[in-house]
C-alpha cells in the first residue's frame, strides 16, 4: 500500500509548533541550532542534551479507536497518541475506501489488517480479523547537524517496526533490505512519507560503513542514500556521536540514545519496555554490523548500545531514520526543543539486586567424565590442543562422520573430517551439598542453539535441554550416568524485564540460570559478580578445540567466547548470555544462535570424583 503526504497533515500540528522561514531573513538569528549540551545530575552520563526540532514529511501515527480500547498500556503512549472516538471509528469502519485510504473533514488516514507481526508479551494486543485505522500526522525530527543550509535530522520517535535484513541471510547496510525499503520511492518509506516537493529538498547522503569497533567486522562499502539509519560511530563515538547530542562513550547508559515508538510502529510489531525506570521505550537498530554479518548492532531500551548485535531479522526493532534536507528559501515549522531528559522515567529502575560480593577463592577443579576435546593431527602446525600422530591419524581415517572408535583404550570421535580424542572433563565446583557437587566446566565443550526454531519457547521445552539430558549425558558419562543426580531447577521470571520463563523442571544436565550468575546471593557463593555489567573473569570461558570445529566464535585476542543461560531474554523467543567479556545481557540473544558455546551445569555424586 502506498501513503502518500498530504500537505493538509501540518493542519493538526499543536499550536506550541512556530512556523518560521529559514534562511530568508538574515537579519533574524536563526531559532534552529545544533545539539546543545549541559551538566545534569539526573543522568548517568552527566550531562542533558537538548535539540531543535521540525515537522517534515507525514506518516501514519495516531490510531483511531472505540471507547473500550485498551491494547496497549498507558506508559507506553505519549499525549495524542490514540483518539478514542465511537463516532470516528464507525465512520471510518464503514466509509468506503480507495486501496486502504481515505481523507474525511481534511484528515488522510490509511487502515491496514495486522499482517507481519511478531507479537510478545509486551507487544500491542491486536484482534487479527480488524482493520485498524491510522491518521497521517507530521513527522517530528530533531535537528542533529547544522551545516548552511543542510540540516542532518533524527526522528524523534521510532516510526515503524522492519527487520534489517528480512531474509535472515548475512548482510550489511549496502545489501539489507531496510535500507532498500527506506529508499524507496513508490512502495518504501521514501515514497511513503514525503511528497514529491518534499523529496526534492532531501540531500542525497555518501555514508560512510566503519568497521565495528568491539568486533572489527565489516560493515560493507560506502552508501549513498536519502535516508538511512545511524551508525555506531555516529551515536557513540567521537567526534560524530558527541556532535550529534549523544553521549561519545561505549558501557554507557544514555538518555540521549532512548527513544519511544509511534502507535503504528507498535501496531507493526514494536517491542517497548516493560521495565519501571524504561517503560514504553523500544530499542533500535544501527547500520553497524554485530559481531558477524548474521547480526546488526542496536540500542536499547536504556540507551546502551550493544555491539554484538542482534539477528538481521529481528523483526521488533523499531525504525528510526535519519536524513538530511537542503533548508534555503524553505518555509519551516519549527516546534519546541525536546531535551534528553524528557524520556526518563521517575520509579525504580529494576528489581533489587540481591547479590552481596563474597570472598573471591580459587576454585576447586575436578574432573569426571570424557569429551572430544584434543584434535588429532598427521603433522605439526603450531596448533594448541594437538597432538601430532600420524600413525593414529592414517588409522581414523576409516572412519566415517560422528562414528566413535577405542584405540589402545582411548576414545576418538570423526566429525566434518577431522578427529578428535576424548578427554577428561575439567570442571570447577559451584557448590557442595549433601555428599554432591555442583559443576561448572572450565571450558566451553559443544555447540548447539538454545532451540532449533526461532519461536517462544522455555527451557522445558528447548531443544538444548533435551541434548543435555539424552546425547550429551550418554556422550560424557557413559557408563556413569547414574553418578549424575537428578535435581529440580527453578526457572524464574527476567530480572530486568519480567519475561516468564516456564515451570520448574527436574533435570540430570542443565543450563545455569541468570539468578545463578549474577543478580542473587547464590550467585555470589558461586563465586561470580554481583553486577551485570562486570568483566568478571569468573564468567568468562574459552572453547575447546572441539567446539571452535564445530562453530563456536571466539574472541581472537582473548580466546573467550560467549553462552547462553537458560532464563528467556525480553521475549520467549531469546534467551540471556554471558558475553566473552564476562558481561550478561539480560536482553538476550535469538534462541536460535549456533555459534555460542554450550556451557553446562550438573550435580554429581563426590564419590565420582577426580583430583
Amino acid at each position: 500500500m502506498k501513503i502518500s503526504s498530504s500537505p493538509l497533515a501540518l493542519l493538526t500540528l499543536p499550536l506550541l509548533c512556530l512556523p518560521v522561514l529559514w534562511g530568508c531573513d538574515k537579519e533574524e538569528p536563526s531559532p534552529i541550532h545544533e545539539p546543545i549540551k549541559s551538566e545534569s545530575a539526573l543522568a548517568s552520563t552527566g550531562e542533558e542534551t537538548r535539540w531543535s526540532r521540525i515537522a517534515f514529511g507525514s506518516y501514519p501515527s495516531r490510531e483511531i479507536v472505540p471507547s473500550a480500547w485498551n491494547a496497549i498500556e498507558p506508559y507506553a503512549l505519549a499525549a495524542g497518541d490514540i483518539e478514542k472516538n465511537d463516532e470516528l471509528y464507525r465512520n471510518l469502519s464503514s466509509a468506503a475506501w480507495d486501496k486502504d485510504r481515505l481523507t474525511l473533514s481534511g484528515v488522510t488516514y490509511i487502515r491496514e489488517m495486522p499482517s507481519r507481526l511478531n507479537q510478545s508479551e509486551q507487544h500491542y494486543r491486536i484482534d487479527e480479523l480488524t482493520y485498524h485505522y491510522f491518521a497521517l500526522e507530521p513527522i517530528y525530527w530533531r535537528v542533529i547537524e547544522k551545516e548552511g543550509d543542510t540540516l542532518s535530522l533524527l526522528a524523534d520517535r521510532a516510526l515503524d517496526a522492519r527487520p534489517f535484513n528480512e531474509s535472515g541471510e548475512e548482510a550489511t547496510w549496502e545489501t539489507s533490505s531496510l535500507r532498500r525499503w527506506l529508499n524507496d520511492a513508490d512502495e518504501g518509506f521514501l515514497g511513503c512519507a514525503f511528497n514529491e516537493q518534499e523529496r526534492r529538498r532531501i540531500v542525497l547522503s555518501r555514508n560512510q560503513n566503519a568497521d565495528n569497533p568491539i568486533y572489527h567486522t565489516s560493515s560493507g562499502n560506502p552508501t549513498e542514500d536519502y535516508v538511512y539509519i545511524l551508525s555506531n560511530d555516529e551515536v557513540y563515538g567521537k567526534p560524530l556521536g558527541g556532535r550529534h547530542g549523544f553521549y561519545p562513550g561505549y558501557g554507557y547508559d544514555d538518555p540521549a540514545k532512548r527513544f519511544a515508538s509511534t502507535p503504528y510502529a507498535k501496531f507493526h510489531g514494536t517491542w517497548y519496555s516493560p521495565v519501571d525506570a524504561y517503560k514504553g521505550n523500544a530499542f533500535w537498530c544501527m547500520r553497524s554490523s554485530g559481531y558477524n554479518h548474521s547480526h546488526v548492532t542496536y540500542i536499547c531500551d536504556f540507551g546502551y548500545i550493544y555491539s554484538r548485535g542482534t539477528s538481521v531479522d529481528i523483526s521488533d526493532a523499531g525504525v528510526v531514520p535519519s536524513l538530511k534536507i537542503n533548508v534555503k528559501d524553505m518555509p519551516l515549522t519549527i516546534l519546541s526543543d525536546v531535551s534528553s531528559l524528557s524520556i526518563i522515567k521517575r520509579g525504580d529502575a529494576g528489581k533489587e539486586n540481591t547479590c552481596v560480593p563474597g570472598e573471591r577463592k580459587e576454585p576447586e577443579i575436578v574432573f569426571f567424565g570424557s569429551y572430544p576435546q584434543t584434535e588429532v593431527v598427521s603433522e605439526a602446525s603450531g596448533d594448541e590442543d594437538c597432538l601430532v600422530d600420524p600413525s593414529l591419524y592414517a588409522t581414523l581415517e576409516s572412519l566415517s562422520d560422528g562414528q566413535i572408535q577405542e584405540v589402545a583404550g582411548e576414545r576418538y570421535l570423526k566429525e566434518d573430517g577431522r578427529y578428535f580424542r576424548f578427554d577428561p572433563i575439567s570442571w570447577r565446583v559451584l557448590e557442595r551439598k549433601d555428599g554432591a557437587s555442583l559443576l561448572f566446566p572450565t571450558l566451553g565443550l559443544d555447540v548447539l542453539p538454545y532451540n532449533t526454531t526461532l519461536e517462544d519457547t522455555y527451557w522445558s521445552d528447548s531443544s538444548i535441554r533435551d541434548w543435555l539430558n539424552d546425547d550429551f549425558l550418554s556422550l560424557a558419562f557413559t557408563g556413569k550416568e547414574d553418578r549424575v543426580k537428578q535435581t529440580k531447577v527453578e526457572n524464574k521470571r527476567n530480572f530486568y524485564f519480567d519475561t516468564y520463563c516456564g515451570e520448574d523442571t527436574l533435570e540430570y544436565v542443565f543450563l545455569l540460570s541468570e539468578e545463578e550468575v549474577f543478580c542473587s546471593k547464590k550467585a555470589s557463593d558461586y563465586g561470580f559478580a554481583c553486577s551485570d555489567a562486570t568483566a568478571d573473569a569468573a564468567r568468562m570461558l574459552k572453547p575447546s578445540r572441539y567446539a571452535k570445529a564445530k562453530g563456536a566464535w571466539y574472541d581472537e585476542t582473548s580466546g573467550n567466547s560467549f553462552f547462553m543461560l537458560r532464563t528467556n531474554g525480553y521475549n520467549p523467543s531469546n534467551a540471556v548470555y554471558v558475553n566473552d567479556d564476562g558481561n550478561i545481557y539480560n536482553r538476550g540473544m535469538p534462541l536460535t544462535c549456533d555459534d555460542a558455546m554450550v556451557v553446562m551445569a550438573l550435580w554429581v555424586e563426590d564419590s565420582a570424583l577426580a583430583r
